[in-house]
């Protein structure tokens, strides 16, 4: 008894799996694009963590680390409307994948600011009051 295999059937068979893995390799791939405004959203973060990492780190090297916290802290605030206008003009275009990149990457930034917080000593976190305002005496 000979085998006998029918090549057209196998490779319509093998053809509507390769479209298959195509369709779904597409689908797949697209859901995992990343724009490049998310893309230099996702950097800024990044940015931000090192220069945090880098004053927390080297922070008697610096002349004046608490001006430079403020600094950051205000780029902070700054990037986080940026990043909240961006995820609402993108809307449902905005992947879940690239909504979840960007979203652990600020989870990286909210970490690394209790380090720098750390770094800073009571008496110069306290303000200075105007003393020309005779309310306050």
């Amino acid at each position: 008894m000979k085998n006998i295999i029918d090549y057209e059937a196998m490779s319509l068979t093998i053809d509507h799996k390769c479209l298959s893995t195509k369709q779904y390799f597409s689908t797949f791939m697209d859901s995992q694009k990343i724009d490049e405004e998310g893309l230099l959203k996702n950097m800024q973060i990044s940015e931000l963590v090192l220069k945090i990492t880098k004053l927390t780190f080297g922070w008697n090297n610096h002349a004046d680390p608490i001006t430079n916290a403020n600094e950051l802290m205000n780029k902070v605030r700054k990037l986080s409307l940026e990043i909240s206008e961006y995820e609402q003009r993108m809307g449902s275009s905005l992947s879940e994948y690239q909504r979840n990149i960007i979203y652990n990457s600020m989870e990286e930034l909210e970490s690394a600011i209790p380090y720098m917080k750390n770094k800073i000593k009571p008496t110069e976190s306290l303000e200075t009051v105007n003393q020309t305002d005779k309310s306050l005496v």
